[in-house]
Formats: structure tokens, sequence, C-alpha cells
């Protein structure tokens, strides 16, 4: 219970006329002060005997499921079902996987009426997050006391990682500006009969369409390049990083589920690892729909550990997994000087038969640091020490190259592009 803005009027009010009935000898005015008190103590019995028999909710209504790092819009419903108008203050407690605004609202609903106020929100942390509650403060009916109450909000909702965008629907464009086709090669498919031309194999050669057409005709068979490609998520103690605004593996997570669907509209079998310092989640290589819901329901659970990571582990998990070449793309720390030899050890592990592609996120903070020599107030030895942290990594990438692992380092916001970027270049040079 708070009192009101009037409330603090009539106490001011009842001290004046108090004060003013010491001072004067008048004794008409000496009692005078009586009147504004009792009628304070009236209004406040009569609204705390009103407020009991108010009847008033505040729901939450947003979709039942969000997006990692897309902003959601969530609705704050007050209902009134009393006769009066109804004032009151919340201070909405927001899921610990959510940022937003975190100041009182106040709402106005008239009687039997409700009303509504948009927030915007956005989702950082992926799984089920769920409503703490609301404290709220109603005002009383002749505006004296704000009456105090807690609501707890049974609603919850799932984080996902993030979808593709519809420009990313379409079939995906290399940085030069060449794009992936369906065309003639050694597959088994038949995509047309032709004319012989001078060096086809005579073991194309179509004999019973060349006695129709009485000259001869050749099978051109379709390319049925079906990779099998596994996504390595680092769940390890870096991937607590923020990135942004939200942390280094729901970035993982958003370009997993992304590259998901990017490989199935191809017709290629993906499957999904996640790993810190053991494997934490599996799932097999599928192809179609059925797999990008089952990497989807896998990346919905993820969460950061604590413990080191073990790339290793991990390459002798996916080695077992694997039953035939197969393209990995490793999504891990390059930065971290402390697994670059475990990373090392997992790549000559891994290759061959596999190709392995790791790709990592080139810190904004470090590049920074590393180019603010010469500006006033920087320190000469965190600049230092942020250029060879980035030497390292480049040293480290070259060193991964050089036993033929291809490793990306990219801003976060192009981590992804260039991932598929990647992808579509080996399956295009038929690497795998």
């Amino acid at each position: 219970m708070h009192l009101a803005q009037r409330a603090y009027v009539l106490l001011a009010f009842t001290a004046v006329l108090a004060i003013a009935g010491i001072w004067s000898p008048e004794p008409m005015i000496a009692g005078l002060w009586r009147w504004p008190a009792m009628l304070l103590l009236g209004g406040v019995a009569l609204e705390a005997a009103a407020s009991g028999r108010r009847s008033w909710h505040l729901d939450v209504a947003a979709r039942p499921r969000a997006f990692l790092g897309s902003p959601l819009r969530v609705w704050l419903v007050l209902r009134n079902d009393s006769a009066s108008a109804l004032t009151i203050e919340c201070l909405v407690l927001l899921p610990s996987g959510f940022d937003g605004p975190r100041q009182a609202r106040r709402l106005r609903a008239g009687a039997h009426a409700e009303t509504r106020e948009v927030l915007t929100l956005l989702p950082m942390r992926l799984g089920a997050q769920r409503w703490p509650g609301a404290r709220m403060r109603a005002l009383g009916r002749f505006g004296l006391i704000w009456w105090s109450r807690e609501q707890s909000l049974e609603r919850s909702i799932v984080v996902a990682p993030d979808i593709a965008s519809p420009l990313d629907a379409a079939p995906h464009r290399l940085a030069s500006g060449a794009r992936p086709w369906r065309g003639g090669g050694a597959g088994s498919e038949l995509r047309q009969l032709r004319t012989y031309v001078a060096g086809d194999p005579l073991s194309r050669i179509d004999w019973k369409a060349t006695a129709r057409a009485r000259h001869l005709i050749s099978r051109e068979l379709s390319e049925d390049q079906h990779l099998d490609v596994l996504v390595a998520i680092d769940a390890g103690r870096a991937s607590r990083i923020r990135i942004g605004r939200i942390d280094r593996l729901g970035l993982y997570a958003n370009v997993a589920a992304r590259f998901a669907e990017t490989a199935t509209r191809n017709d290629d079998r993906v499957g999904l690892l996640v790993f810190c310092d053991r494997p934490l989640a599996v799932c097999a290589p599928q192809r179609g729909r059925p797999a990008v819901l089952g990497m989807r329901r896998t990346l919905e659970q993820l969460a950061p550990r604590h413990a080191e990571s073990d790339p290793l582990d991990a390459a002798i998990k996916a080695r077992r997994l694997l039953k035939h070449r197969s393209l990995i793309v490793l999504l891990t720390d390059l930065e971290d000087p402390a697994a670059a030899d475990s990373l090392l050890r997992a790549a000559r592990v891994l290759t061959p038969p596999h190709l392995v592609v790791v790709a990592g996120i080139e810190s904004a903070e470090l590049a920074a640091a590393a180019a603010a020599a010469g500006e006033e107030g920087s320190d000469p030895w965190l600049v230092l020490a942020a250029r060879e942290q980035r030497a390292r990594a480049r040293r480290r990438c070259a060193l991964l190259a050089r036993v033929g692992v291809p490793a990306l380092l990219a801003p976060h916001e192009e981590l992804g592009e260039r991932v598929l970027a990647q992808y579509e270049r080996l399956r295009r040079a038929r690497r795998v």
C-alpha cells in the first residue's frame, strides 16, 4: 500500500490547518484540521473495502515461439471486470533469456473494458523461457491509495534458432555472382536424350533410341551429388562470450539452423554434433524436413557450458558417426589459444577421409583495440597485445590450411554468409 498524490495533498492540508490552529487564538480554527483528516481516513477505509471487490487481471499475450536475436512483440493485456474505471502501474518481470524495457508502465481501462500495451523484447537465450510474474499496484476508487498486488503469469515462450529470410529461400548465390545448378554429369538418373557428339562414351549410347531415330542417340545423365554434411558446434566456455546482444553459442545455433535449410534444399543429408569437453548432443545426418526439425529441436535445448572444449573428442565421435566421406563444418573459437593444439589434432583425425571447414568469429573489440594505435588515450601495451592475438589467430588459420582444412575468420554479422558461400563453393567444385 502506497499513498497517492491526492492523499499527500490532504495530509499537507491537514498539517497546515493544524499548525494554523496552534498559533491562532480562534478556537474554531484550532479544530479545522480534523475535517481533512477525517476525509482522508474515511476515504482510505472505503477504498480498502472496495479494493477487495474489484475484479481485474493482467496477462501477457505473445506468440508461443520466438526466434533468437529477432525482436518479439509482446502485449500487456489489462482486463477490468469491475463497474468503475481502473488505473494500474505494473512492472513485468522479464524471463532471464529476454532483454527489453524494465521500467514500470501505467495502464488505464474503463469499466468492463480491456486495454493493451505493446512491448518489444529481444530473445537472447535458447530454450523455454517462463515469465516470472508481475508486480502491480492499483489506484483506489477515490485516488488516495495505491493498493499493491503480485501476480504470477502462467506463460512461457520457446526461443528457437532464427529462420532463413525470404531472400535466403532462393538458391544461394556465391560472392562471384555464380549460382548452383543441376546439370549434366555422371550420375544415375536420366536427364535427357540427345544426338551423339564425338567424344561421348560408347556406354552412354541408347541403342533402342538410336534404332528408332536411325542415328546415334546418347543418354545424358543428371548430376546426383548428394552430400553428407555434419555441423559441429562448440558449446564450451568461450561460447558464453557476448557477440552483440546474444552469445556466441546463439550465433552458432542460428548459423547451423540456416545452414540446414540450405543443405536440405540441395537434397543433401545434414546432421548436428554439439560438444564441450565431451559430445553433448548428436543428430545423425538426414535428408529433408525431418533433418531441419530434428536439428532445431536439439538446438533449442542448448546452453553454454563452463568447461573447456575438446575438439579432439568431438572429432573421434564424428569419425564413428560418418560412414563415408562427408563435409564437416566446425563452428568454434579460432582466437582461443588454449584450444589450438586440440583443434589441429582434431583436423588431422578427420582429414582424410572427410573434408573439414572450421569457422570462427573475429572479435570486433579485438580489431578495434588493434587499430587504436596513435589515438589519444590508447594504451600501447593493449594495442600490442591485441595485434599479437590477431596475428596468432591468423597463423592458426594458416596452419589449418596447410593440413587441408579451410579456416574462416569473419565478423559475427558475416559468419553465416561466409559459411554458406564456402559450402556452395566446395559443392560446386565437387570437393566432397
